[in-house]
């Protein structure tokens, strides 16, 4: 399923990161968890545009876009 999203939004240079495999259904942490994991393996350069989404129960959404900054990291 989310292997048609990106294509669909034209997004098709964006690399996903998930973690549900290995921690399964974290709810509220998963944007923290999955974050932490991407950078731990070298996933983000200095100026990168991270998109960070989740969704849950009742349909329940959130979403951010921020700029990768190295020095803050």
């Amino acid at each position: 399923m989310l292997g048609e999203l990106l294509p669909r939004l034209k997004l098709t240079s964006a690399r996903t990161h998930l973690t549900v495999a290995e921690h399964a259904n974290t709810g509220a942490g998963s944007i923290p968890l999955t974050l932490d994991t991407a950078h731990r393996h070298g996933a983000f350069a200095d100026g990168d545009l991270v998109l960070m989404a989740a969704f849950g129960g009742g349909m329940s959404t959130g979403a951010t876009l921020v700029r990768w900054d190295a020095n803050r990291s």
